[in-house]
C-alpha cells in the first residue's frame, strides 16, 4: 500500500513538472539569425534553424502601400495562395513579385529558409518580419533588403503617327486702359510676354520614375508643325512633373485707345496641343535586365493670339 502511494505521488511529481515546462521534450527550433540585411542587386540569403519543427506562420512588411502581390506553391510546385498574407505549413515557397520588388521565400529543406532577392528596384529599404514557430514558441526575423543600382537610360521613342492633336484658346490677361487725351491713345501690348511652354511627362507605371538613376535626366521629345510631329532636337527632363519653358517671343502689338474713352482690353492665346505615347529603354548596370517604361507626352504650345476690346461707359 505504501508502495503504492509513492508511485502515484511520483507520477504526479512528474505530470506536474511536465505542465509547468511544457517545453521540456521540445526541441528549440530557433534560428541564431534574427536580423538580416540583403543586397537589392540579387543578393541570397539562407536562414539555418536548429531543428525542423516548425512552419512560416507569416511574412509581413512595413509599406502600408504594399498590396501583398505575393504567391504561395507547394512542395510540388502547385499554385495554393495568392494576393494575401502568406505563409507555408511544412516545405513549398513564396514569391513575390511586384513591379519594383521582386525576391522569394524558399523552403525545401525542413531545417532551411532561403531568401532570394531579384532586384529592389524602389529608392527605399524594403523591410519584412517573418514569424516562424510552433505551439510551443515563435520567433520573429526582421529581414531588409537595400536598394538596388539604379537602371540606366538607354533611349526613347515616341508615336510620331498617331497622336491627339487639338487648338485652345485661353485669357491670358484682361485690363481696363483709359485714355482721357483728345487724341489717340498707343498703348503697346506684347502677348507672349510670360509665356510658357508646358509639357509633362505620365507614365501608366507611376513609380517608373524612379528607376532611373539621373535624376535630371534630359531626353528629346518631338514638337508640333504644320499638325505633324517631328523630332527637331528640342529637349526636356525626364520627371513626373510639369516643366514650363519660355516661349521666346518679342512681338508686340499696338491698341490705339480712341480719345475720351475707356476700353477694357483682353488678350487671349491660342495653343496647339498634343499628347503621344512614349517608349523608354533602360538597363540594370549589373544584371543588364531591361526595363520598357511606357506612358505618355503631353505638350501645349502657344501659336496665336486675339485681343479683345469692349467700350466701358463711366
Amino acid at each position: 500500500m505504501k508502495t503504492f502511494i509513492n508511485f502515484t505521488t511520483y507520477f504526479l511529481i512528474l505530470l506536474g513538472l511536465y505542465s509547468c515546462n511544457g517545453d521540456v521534450f521540445v526541441d528549440d527550433f530557433r534560428s541564431s539569425d534574427s536580423e538580416l540585411t540583403l543586397d537589392g542587386n540579387g543578393d541570397v540569403a539562407t536562414i539555418r534553424f536548429a531543428s525542423s519543427n516548425w512552419d512560416l506562420f507569416g511574412m509581413y512588411n512595413y509599406d502600408e502601400s504594399f498590396s501583398y502581390p505575393y504567391k504561395v506553391f507547394d512542395e510540388n510546385g502547385n499554385l495554393i495562395m495568392t494576393d494575401q498574407i502568406p505563409y507555408l505549413k511544412g516545405l513549398g515557397k513564396i514569391v513575390c513579385d511586384e513591379e519594383l520588388i521582386g525576391f522569394t521565400v524558399d523552403r525545401n529543406n525542413p531545417k532551411e529558409l532561403k531568401i532570394t532577392v531579384d532586384e529592389n528596384a524602389r529608392s527605399t529599404h524594403f523591410r519584412l518580419m517573418l514569424v516562424v514557430g510552433n505551439e510551443y514558441e515563435s520567433q520573429d526575423i526582421y529581414v531588409e533588403i537595400s536598394p538596388s543600382d539604379r537602371y540606366v537610360f538607354d533611349h526613347i521613342t515616341y508615336s510620331l503617327d498617331m497622336y491627339s492633336y487639338g487648338k485652345v484658346i485661353e485669357t491670358q490677361n484682361s485690363f481696363v486702359q483709359p485714355n482721357y487725351w483728345d487724341i489717340p491713345y498707343p498703348y503697346l501690348l506684347s502677348p507672349y510676354e510670360d509665356v510658357q511652354h508646358e509639357v509633362i511627362f505620365t507614365s501608366y507605371m507611376p513609380e517608373a520614375f524612379q528607376l532611373l538613376g539621373e535624376s535630371n535626366l534630359t531626353v528629346e521629345i518631338p514638337s508640333i508643325k504644320s499638325r505633324y510631329l517631328e523630332m527637331n532636337g528640342k529637349k526636356a527632363q525626364y520627371i513626373s512633373t510639369k516643366q514650363s519653358f519660355p516661349y521666346h517671343n518679342t512681338e508686340q502689338k499696338e491698341i490705339l485707345i480712341p480719345p475720351f474713352t475707356t476700353q477694357r482690353i483682353t488678350l487671349m492665346l491660342e495653343y496647339e496641343r498634343f499628347e503621344t505615347q512614349y517608349t523608354l529603354y533602360a538597363f540594370h548596370p549589373k544584371t543588364k535586365k531591361q526595363r520598357i517604361i511606357t506612358g505618355m507626352l503631353q505638350s501645349k504650345m502657344p501659336v496665336d493670339y486675339h485681343i479683345k476690346r469692349e467700350d466701358i461707359n463711366e
